[in-house]
């Protein structure tokens, strides 16, 4: 059954097959981990103080956006699935406000770091490209982006060279020193790190930011 599975959604990725982001997608297990996760992330972010304000796109139900509530840091969430937000809502009792649906509802506002983390795998390049054109002032990307084959909805699939690569065509450059802090912090943070987040964690700064 489990070659089976793999193999249906290695045919749905291939043909680029709609996945519905909500309760099915977001099980318990999701929930489970990502109560230990949300903490290791929290003290990654705060290894960088000068980072001050976010829009973790992608953010699916929510769980960084309730972590973030009610501390010093501008931490706002987007995310397209209606179901998504209804679990941040209704599981997690968040606050709707800091919770959008689509980028028209940013207000052109500017960011400094764009969070996205398990989400650009998704999306094509050209859906990334967009985001990123839509999303100008934001001054560093800080990501997870996996690489595995076989879970639902995994379309991107790129080499780190490969990402790297777009990301400098899309005005950012790989910022390996920051990089380096978030993956070692990671790894003393989480040992038993299964899933792989201390090699898939990524910090991007614009091409055109002065400062180090």
């Amino acid at each position: 059954r489990g070659m089976l599975r793999e193999i249906i959604v290695y045919i749905s990725n291939r043909l680029n097959l709609p996945v519905k982001y909500g309760s099915d997608f977001f099980s318990q297990d999701w929930f489970e981990n990502w109560t230990v996760l949300k903490d290791v992330l929290k003290e990654i972010i705060y290894e960088f103080p000068e980072w001050r304000s976010f829009l973790d796109f992608g953010c699916g139900p929510g769980i960084m956006v309730k972590e973030f509530e009610n501390t010093r840091l501008d931490y706002i969430g987007c995310d397209y699935s209606e179901d998504a937000k209804a679990l941040y809502l209704n599981k997690l009792g968040g606050n709707g406000s800091l919770y959008k649906n689509n980028l028209h509802q940013i207000n052109g506002r500017d960011f400094d770091v764009l969070l996205s983390f398990d989400v650009f795998e998704h999306m094509t390049d050209s859906e990334i490209e967009e985001v990123l054109n839509r999303l100008d002032g934001i001054k560093f990307l800080f990501l997870n982006i996996s690489r595995s084959r076989f879970v639902p909805g995994h379309i991107n699939l790129k080499s780190d060279r490969k990402w790297i690569q777009f990301f400098e065509r899309n005005a950012f450059l790989f910022d390996a020193v920051r990089t380096q802090v978030a993956r070692s912090k990671y790894a003393s943070l989480k040992p038993d790190k299964a899933d792989l987040w201390d090699q898939n964690l990524f910090i991007f700064k614009r091409s055109d930011l002065e400062c180090h």
